[in-house]
């Protein structure tokens, strides 16, 4: 195959030239700028903003931790990891988690919501589901920001269940976007 010499500089020069930035880079770029002319506050308003637009684009609700904890946290990242995951039959489980990605509601009197519903499944050891509590609990926050630093604390009263292994499978819906995420948890219930 013979390639002509037009056809093959104008695929070298496809292939090597520089892609159209985007928005989120065009943004970062002006964020530069605000630092480089001494302009902090400018500069931390651009992120904020850029941190807002990668926020409202994801697909999914995620989370940044989600694990046991000894008690209920009293803060984001204010929390005290739990050693194990065994508990005695009827002990209550606490679970702190970090959400991301959600939405925002507007209550009024320039105040701003965070509010999910929480659906719990419990597998057991072979991943049978023995159990699904749709709005098991929610969450509701009201801030005069749009906190994105957000703890949830969790907890769970599984009385009546034996002893065993099992997966509690949490799921958090917006009630302000249409995102929704889940996270695994596992468990083990002794006497």
């Amino acid at each position: 195959m013979t390639v002509r010499r037009p056809l093959a500089l104008a695929l070298l020069f496809a292939l090597t030239a520089p892609a159209h930035a985007g928005p989120l880079t065009d943004a970062a770029t002006a964020i530069e700028g605000k630092l480089a002319a001494g302009d902090d506050l400018g500069a931390l308003d651009g992120a904020r903003a850029l941190l807002a637009q990668v926020w409202d684009q994801g697909a999914a609700l995620g989370f940044g931790q989600a694990l046991l904890v000894q008690q209920s946290a009293t803060g984001y990242g204010v929390f005290n990891p739990r050693s194990n995951i065994i508990f005695k039959m009827g002990e209550p489980i606490l679970i702190y988690c970090e959400p991301f990605g959600f939405g925002y509601g507007s209550p009024g009197e320039g105040l701003h919501s965070v509010n999910f519903i929480v659906d719990l499944q419990v597998l057991d050891a072979s991943g049978n589901q023995l159990a699904l509590a749709e709005a098991a609990t929610e969450y509701n926050m009201t801030s005069r920001h749009q906190n994105r630093e957000v703890q949830a604390n969790i907890t769970y009263n599984l009385d009546g269940i034996p002893v065993g292994r099992y997966t509690l499978v949490t799921t958090l819906r917006d009630k302000n976007s249409l995102k929704s995420g889940s996270f695994q948890t596992a468990i083990e219930i002794i006497e």
